[in-house]
This record gives C-alpha cells, sequence and structure tokens, in this order.
C-alpha cells in the first residue's frame, strides 16, 4: 500500500468520527450600548438601555445603530425578525458587527489595521425587502454582541421583533456543574473554562471559533486536558490527531495545523509543537484506557525528535536559527534555544514511558531515556547560570521565563532550584523576558504542580485567568498582559480586534481545579 492510500485510509478514519453538532437558540438578553471608562478593558463599559424583550416595541429609522447582548459568548449562525408596521416602499439595509469584545462592536472597521486579513472581522451587509422576513447571517459567528446599524430603511422605520443565535458545538449545550468546594471567583473561571472549550469544539477542535477556526497541534493537547475532567468526549480527541497523522509532509513531519476545509491539509510546521505529540499521544492513551492510536502512531512521534536533531551541534546543544520554527510563545524577542531543548527532553520522556507500556525492546527505551539525559546535561553545563539558579538560552544568554518553566517540566533544574525560580517568578516577574500568552502562563501551572507548588499555582490562576473575569470574560482570550488592554502579537499598531476572545489555550485552569 503506498504512503498516499495509507493517508486516505486515515482521512476515512477520522472522518468516521466527525461529530454530529448539537444546536440551541440564545434570545438576545439586553440592547446595550458602550461608554468610555477608564476602569475597564479596553477603556469601555457596557450599560444596559433595556430588556432585549421590549426590542419589538421600538422603531428603528435611518442611521440608528443599537447592540444587542446575548449574554454570554456564543459560537452559531444569527437570526433576525424584521418587520414595518406597513408595506415598505424601499428595501431596508442592514449593516452588522458580531463582536466578542465591545471594542470590537463600537470601532468602525475601516479603521481596521493588521496583519492579519480585514476578512476575520465579522462584518455582514444585508438587504431586505418582503416584510416580515427572516434573515439568516451568512456566516457562522463567536460572538456576546452584535452590532446593527440601519442604513436604509422606509419613512416609517422598521422593526427588529426577535434576534437570537442558533448557537452550536459537538459537546453540546450543557456546561458542567460547578465544583461544591470552590469559592464563586474559581467557579467562575472554571465555568469560562468550560465555555472556551465547549465553543471550540466545532467539526473539529478549533483554536479559535472567531479568527483562525483550524486544528492546531499546541491548543489541541491543551483542549484534550480539559475535555478530560469536563466532557469525555475522547472520540473528537482521537479524530484530530488522526487528522494531523493523515497530513504529515513527505518528511514524515507532523504538521502545526490542519485546514478542514475544502479537503484537510496541512497548516505549516512548528517544531515545537511536533515534538508535543507524544505527550499528546501518551495522555490520551491514559486518560482513555487504550494503547490501540499508539500502537499506530508510536514511530511518527517518534519520527519528530529527528527533526530536532538537525539543529543539534557537537556539544548536545540546539540552535533554532536554521531550523524549522520554533513558537513556544508569541514573543519575537524570546530566544528559543534553550525553551525548545526542554519540549525536547519532555519529549522524549514521554516517549520512553509509551515505549514502555507498548512493551517495546529495553534497547530503544534506553537510547530515549539516554538522549534525554546527554541533552539534559548539556543545558547544566553550558546554560545553567549558578549565580541565579537559573537557565539561559542563546548565545546571549538570554533570561526568560519560557527557559524555566519548560526547565522544570524537562527535569533541567532541581526540585530545588524549581522552586527557587518560581519564587523568584511570584515576586520578581520583571527580572526575566516575561510570558505574553496563556499558552506559556499554562505550562507555569504545569511545572507548578510539578514541584508541588499548589499556593502559587492557585495564586496564579486567580491573578491572570481571574484577572481576565475581573475586565469582563466569560471566554478565555488567546493573548493577556494585565498591563496592555491593546496588546495584540499580530500589528505594531495596537488594533486588538483580531486577537481571539475565545481561545483554545487559554481554557486549561479547569484541568488544575478539577484535579
Amino acid at each position: 500500500m503506498t504512503d498516499m492510500d495509507d493517508k486516505e485510509m486515515e482521512l476515512r478514519s477520522a472522518e468516521a468520527l466527525a461529530p454530529k453538532l448539537e444546536r440551541w437558540s440564545v434570545s438576545a438578553k439586553n440592547v446595550v450600548y458602550f461608554v468610555p471608562n477608564l476602569a475597564s478593558w479596553q477603556n469601555l463599559g457596557v450599560i444596559t438601555a433595556y430588556p432585549a424583550k421590549y426590542l419589538p416595541d421600538q422603531l428603528l429609522a435611518k442611521d440608528t445603530k443599537i447592540f444587542l447582548d446575548f449574554g454570554e459568548t456564543l459560537v452559531g449562525k444569527v437570526r433576525l425578525r424584521l418587520e414595518c408596521i406597513c408595506q415598505p416602499d424601499t428595501p431596508i439595509r442592514l449593516k452588522t458587527m458580531a463582536a466578542e469584545l465591545p471594542y470590537e462592536a463600537v470601532n468602525d472597521p475601516e479603521t481596521y489595521q493588521s496583519g492579519l486579513g480585514r476578512g476575520w472581522l465579522q462584518e455582514e451587509m444585508l438587504t431586505a425587502y418582503e416584510m416580515p422576513m427572516d434573515v439568516v447571517l451568512p456566516r457562522r459567528y463567536s460572538l456576546r454582541y452584535l452590532a446593527i446599524t440601519v442604513l436604509a430603511c422606509p419613512r416609517s422605520g422598521v422593526k427588529i421583533t426577535s434576534a437570537e443565535v442558533v448557537a452550536q458545538s459537538a459537546a453540546g449545550k450543557d456546561l458542567p456543574p460547578p465544583l461544591p468546594d470552590w469559592d464563586r471567583e474559581m467557579a467562575l473561571i472554571d465555568l469560562a473554562c468550560f465555555r472556551t472549550l465547549r465553543n471550540g469544539m466545532q467539526e473539529v477542535l478549533e483554536d479559535g471559533p472567531k479568527r483562525d477556526r483550524r486544528l492546531w497541534l499546541g491548543d489541541l493537547r491543551l483542549q484534550a486536558l480539559v475535555n478530560h475532567v469536563t466532557f469525555h468526549r475522547y472520540d473528537q480527541v482521537e479524530r484530530c490527531i488522526r487528522l494531523l497523522c493523515a497530513c504529515t509532509d513527505e518528511r514524515g513531519r507532523i504538521p502545526s495545523a490542519v485546514l478542514l476545509k475544502p479537503h484537510p491539509c496541512a497548516g505549516g510546521f512548528l517544531l515545537d509543537y511536533a515534538l508535543i505529540f507524544a505527550r499528546l499521544l501518551l495522555e490520551h492513551c491514559k486518560f482513555t484506557g487504550s494503547l490501540a492510536l499508539a500502537e499506530e502512531w508510536f514511530d511518527l512521534a517518534r519520527l519528530q525528535l529527528s527533526f530536532f536533531r538537525e539543529g543539534v551541534d557537537d556539544q548536545r546543544l540546539f540552535h533554532a536559527s536554521g531550523c524549522p520554527r520554533v513558537f513556544i510563545d508569541h514573543c519575537p524577542a524570546l530566544d528559543r534555544d534553550t525553551p525548545a531543548t526542554c519540549v525536547a527532553i519532555w519529549s522524549a520522556e514521554a516517549l520512553a514511558e509509551l515505549a514502555q507500556l507498548l512493551k517495546r525492546p529495553a534497547k530503544e527505551i534506553a537510547a530515549l531515556k539516554t538522549e534525554a539525559a546527554e541533552w539534559r546535561q548539556a543545558l547544566r553545563d553550558n546554560r545553567f547560570d549558578s549565580k541565579s539558579g537559573m537557565l539561559q538560552s542563546g548565545h546571549s544568554r538570554q533570561l526568560s521565563w519560557a527557559s524555566q518553566f519548560w526547565g522544570i517540566l524537562a527535569g533541567v533544574l532541581s526540585p530545588e532550584e524549581a522552586r527557587a525560580a518560581l519564587t523568584k517568578w511570584e515576586q520578581q516577574p520583571e527580572m526575566a523576558v516575561k510570558p505574553n500568552t496563556p499558552y506559556l502562563m499554562h505550562y507555569l501551572l504545569e511545572a507548578c504542580r510539578k514541584c508541588g507548588m499548589e499556593e502559587l499555582l492557585q495564586n496564579t490562576i486567580r491573578r491572570y485567568w481571574g484577572g481576565m473575569i475581573l475586565r469582563g470574560a466569560d471566554t478565555f482570550w488567546e493573548v493577556f498582559q494585565e498591563d496592555d488592554d491593546f496588546y495584540t502579537p499580530y500589528c505594531d499598531t495596537h488594533d486588538p480586534r483580531n486577537n481571539s476572545a475565545c481561545h483554545a489555550w487559554s481554557g486549561t485552569p479547569s484541568f488544575f481545579i478539577r484535579k
């Protein structure tokens, strides 16, 4: 059988696991308006004008603009019912903008500046003539707010007699019940994690249902952790694993992402994501109690280490320059040599554990453990600063928190050194290059758990993820800097409208809360 035949078979296996999306209707809760407020996130406060049940009583004239609040962030289609008090003598034209956050709703799309295409903005124009009319906006949206501007209508005006989101998710409508032992703050964080995962569970486990809308390997591992303590949809995780394996390139590299339409295809390669695949596979087998996928894909997972070895020199040190892109975090200034090496160690250890479970030859297991130990020792010999007790990275010997978090997970730092480093993080976060995303912050939580620093773990969840809740989040955001409301990794203009406000890699506190 050819490699192409293998991939076609794998795509068919993945398609057999395609979910049936459940749908439910959510009516608008309130008509709101936004006011400048320097104390609110992105300087906008939300004030209720009137409950949406009174919307049918309002005659909207030309140039009227209203904002609907659906009460929570949802993913689905928007349906409006338009009516006039008499037969219209001119078509009705509306402009709409679906938004996850107020800043998206109020700003003119003509002012949009970003390195990402304007097409991701959820703006539409619709024209209606025969009244009454039910209108379904053309796209699937991720939204909490809907801005509606009346561009043209009869002199007598137009009514919007109903407005609803037909929400959808492979996980269904219901969210798991809250844990009884936690306070309100932690319960809200837990709930937002559920909603973040639920909204991303579509035909695949998407990274961001508003923008990007694809399967990403790095996000998938974190979604699988939360799924394990919430929805238990292991079939959907398996589907995503099979799609990733079916889209490898001619060298056998597992893609960092898969685009589903019009047919599944690879969306690039990130070395650290490919290395994480081994850990995803190991955890999936442990969660499900089945080694079937590991039997199929162990050799592919192990192959990913060979792409890391291409960047390793005679001293067993890795150099990211000249190698495939390494992500680690949205941070151009970050030196990735040490964090990437730690990801490779972590991957080799996962492979060794998988090999033991699969009863592979002892020689094979020993080789993986030996290689991980050599890379670990190379970092200790060349990148550990005994004065600070912290790992450095690259020729510049950069100090970053990414190196410390990953160094803890890879066992490069001893338990005592790890606890000392995390104490410094808590007391002096400015002493090293800081994380920019909840993605890297998740690995801080894993490092805390490995060190037994449960108090720091909980305090970090409360401060960082709780900080998003205090700023109005009901799903967790793609990027979050506590001191910069307008941070975006996609442009220099500080226009954050294409940041995702419901993002897969951000919803992991539930895994720690419930474990």
